[in-house]
Formats: C-alpha cells, sequence, structure tokens
C-alpha cells in the first residue's frame, strides 16, 4: 500500500500567532549568530588571532551548530517536545552576550562553541513547529521561516559593528535581557503545539518497503546537496573576509590592519556578508511563493550554476575601472550584487529542500529539518579551514573558484532527484 501522508493536525488555537513568534524568535536567535562573524576582524586584531585561528573560530561554531541538531531534532521527535528549542535559545543568547568579554582565543573559542551550539539546537524543533502549524502551506511557511533567519544576519552582519563602534564590544552584554524575553515568547507560543499528526506513523508504516526506500532517496539527495551548499557559504564567509581586508589595505600605505582599519574592514565586511543573506532570504521566499513542485528539481539544479558564477567574478571586481564618481563605491556595489547572487545559488532553495523532506518523511518532520540544516551543516566546518588553506597556498582569486566549483556540484547532484517521487507527494 502506498498511503499518503497526512498534514498535521493543528489542535491548538492562535497559530498565527504561534507561528509568527517562532519565525520571529528566529529572527533574533540569527541576529546573535553572526555577531562574531561580522565582528571578526575586531576580535581578530584585539586577541591577535591568526588566520588559522580565524577559520577554527568560523568553523568549530559549524560543528557544534550542526552535530547537535540532528540529536535535538531525534530527541524533540521522540518525546514530541519543543522544549529543548527554548532552552537551545537561552544559552546562544548568554553565551554571544557574554563574548565581548572574551581575554584569548580559547576563551573566544568557547564561547563561540557553545553558543553555535544553541543556535543550532534551535531550528529543529522550531522548523518543525512552523511547519505543523503552516498545514497545506508548508513550503511557504518554511521560506518564511527561512527569510526570518535571514533577515537575523542582515541584521547582526549590519548592526554589530556600528553597536560595537558605538558601545564597544563589552556592551554585548546589554543584549541578552531582551534576547531572553523573546524566548520566554517562544516557548509560550509553541512548547503546547504537536510534532506530529496522530496517525504519522502508522501513515508512514502502512507504506511498502519500496515506497519507504523512495522517499528515503529524495531525503538523502537533498541532504548531499546541502552537504556541499553549506561548506561554500562558510567558505565565502572566510574569502569575503578576506577580500575586505585586502580592499581596505589596498587604498593605504599600511601593510597589516590597525584598529581603525580594522574598524573599515568590518564596516564592510558586514553588509558584504549581509547581502549574501540577502540572496539567501529573497530567493527563499520567492521560492516559496511562486515556485510549483514541477519546478523544483530545475530549480535545484539551475541556482547553484548562477551563484557559482557569481562567485568566480567576485575577486576580480576590484580590478574593475570606475570612473571618479564611484571608485571604490563601484566596487564595493559590485561585489554586493554579485555576493546577493552567490547567496541565491547556495542558499536560496534550503526552504525548498527543508519542505520536500518534511513531506517525504511526515512522521519524523523534526528529524527531516534537522538533517537539511545541521545534519547538513555540521560538514560546513570544512568550508573555512579549506578557504584558508587555498587563500594562502593558490591566491584568492583560485580559492574563489575552487569554491564555486564545488557550489556546481550541487547543482548536479539534484539531476538524480526521482521525479515521480516528487510529484506524487507534491501537495502533501
Amino acid at each position: 500500500m502506498n498511503a499518503a501522508p497526512t498534514t498535521p493536525a493543528l489542535p491548538h488555537p492562535g497559530r498565527g500567532w504561534r507561528a509568527s513568534s517562532a519565525i520571529g524568535a528566529h529572527t533574533v536567535i540569527d541576529t546573535f549568530s553572526f555577531v562574531l562573524i561580522a565582528l571578526m576582524p575586531v576580535f581578530a586584531t584585539r586577541l591577535d588571532l591568526t588566520d588559522k585561528q580565524t577559520a577554527v573560530l568560523l568553523g568549530v561554531g559549524s560543528v557544534t551548530s550542526g552535530v547537535i541538531q540532528p540529536i535535538v531534532a531525534w530527541a524533540s521527535d521522540r518525546l514530541n517536545t519543543r522544549v529543548l528549542g527554548t532552552i537551545a535559545m537561552v544559552i546562544a543568547v548568554v553565551c554571544i552576550g557574554l563574548m565581548g568579554h572574551a581575554r584569548s582565543f580559547s576563551e573566544l573559542l568557547a564561547l563561540q562553541a557553545l553558543g553555535a551550539m544553541g543556535v543550532g539546537a534551535f531550528h529543529p524543533p522550531a522548523a518543525a513547529a512552523v511547519g505543523a502549524l503552516a498545514g497545506s502551506r508548508r513550503t511557504l511557511g518554511m521560506s518564511i521561516f527561512f527569510l526570518a533567519g535571514m533577515i537575523g544576519g542582515m541584521t547582526g552582519n549590519f548592526l554589530s559593528p556600528k553597536y560595537a563602534d558605538a558601545f564597544g564590544v563589552e556592551a554585548l552584554t546589554w543584549l541578552i535581557a531582551p534576547g531572553l524575553l523573546v524566548t520566554a515568547l517562544l516557548a509560550f507560543a509553541i512548547h503546547p503545539v504537536s510534532h506530529r499528526a496522530h496517525d504519522a506513523h502508522e501513515t508512514h508504516a502502512s507504506l511498502t518497503a519500496d515506497a519507504r526506500r523512495e522517499r528515503w532517496q529524495v531525503v538523502w539527495n537533498l541532504y548531499a546537496g546541502n552537504v556541499l551548499r553549506y561548506p561554500v557559504n562558510m567558505a565565502l564567509i572566510y574569502l569575503i573576509i578576506a577580500w575586505s581586508r585586502r580592499f581596505v589595505l589596498a587604498g593605504t600605505d599600511a601593510i597589516a590592519l590597525d584598529d581603525q582599519l580594522a574598524i573599515q574592514a568590518s564596516q564592510l565586511n558586514g553588509p558584504l556578508q549581509a547581502s549574501m543573506q540577502v540572496g539567501m532570504g529573497g530567493a527563499g521566499l520567492i521560492a516559496g511563493l511562486v515556485l510549483r513542485p514541477a519546478f523544483e528539481k530545475r530549480a535545484l539544479f539551475l541556482l547553484p550554476m548562477l551563484g557559482a558564477a557569481a562567485i568566480i567574478l567576485i575577486p576580480h571586481a576590484d580590478r574593475v575601472t570606475y570612473g571618479d564618481a564611484l571608485g571604490g563605491r563601484g566596487v564595493q556595489a559590485t561585489v554586493f550584487a554579485l555576493c546577493v547572487i552567490a547567496g541565491v545559488g547556495f542558499g536560496g532553495l534550503v526552504p525548498v529542500t527543508m519542505a520536500i523532506a518534511q513531506r517525504m518523511l511526515p512522521h519524523r518532520t523534526s528529524l527531516a529539518s534537522g538533517l537539511m540544516l545541521g545534519g547538513a551543516w555540521c560538514f560546513a566546518a570544512v568550508g573555512p579551514a579549506i578557504a584558508e588553506r587555498l587563500h594562502h597556498a593558490l591566491g584568492l582569486e583560485r580559492a574563489f573558484l575552487i569554491t564555486a566549483a564545488a557550489l556546481a556540484g550541487a547543482g548536479l547532484i539534484a539531476i538524480a532527484l526521482p521525479s515521480r517521487v516528487l510529484s506524487r507527494l507534491a501537495h502533501t
């Protein structure tokens, strides 16, 4: 028997404000998650970090954030609870808020590891809650949830350097209290919401072995694509930091960044990092609104190819000659646009992969979300380390080129998605 999965029941009133609370909390926690990235030039100068230590800080966040997600997802499905997501948000808010008081690489590393773990553990329960509350509009719900995270990332990238410049990095602790208030609202909103429909396990058990295998084939294909996308994301974070530092130094006689030049590099780096979030979030929302199931496979192939082309061009933008009216601002605008397109390529369809995976595994929606997010995200840790080695061994341009090739590989993997399975379960 090849039964269709059921849509999760919505037994609790007020699903609109409950979903909105989870979506808003996603914005807040992802704002916190990008504080270190945006302020990396400041922390690097402040703590005298090497390039390898910078890569380690970026990488450890990916490891702890990624590894914890399938564990929390499994436990949340098993216990049918959302509590782990709110506990995780408390840990994230407190640890990231204390980063400004780190006095050594080891202290900052410990706070980053724990804070990123909290950020990662938040995502599967919150995503599953939004998916359940969205009902038949699951893809749109996932897209809005994803967009909220991108808005948080942009907020963290844009405002963290300005906040640190105005109040100092020690003042990050002032953000802990509002973060905990949002966590309390999240708990009140989503703790009563069931993880699954009452008959989800029975429906899945009624499927033939071949039908279950086909669904898992889709999930593992999507997983493999995300395993490539996420290291590209993190590699680009490192490479954009390196490009920003190179660009600022190119306009001076200095051979290394001092405190003031580090702030300038952060103020350039933050918006460029945020521009990738613009591409990810904007494409994710558009996909949720207009992308039909019949075109999901095609989009999963084409958008990574588009993003790869943009990545190749980024390190060559400062070789373009602009008139006196534009100068460096023209270069920055060009790189900003290319970063937006890169974000579309590596992140614009992540909510689509989450929605498809939840359709394939209606009895394990938190696990499905966890695999598409943290289960694949833990591999993102290799991105900064590989980018750092490529940067110093082959130069910045070739490092961008190899990163682009990895993203193109994610697009090629999508060709193997079984179209008939996607079609059969398109509206579940």
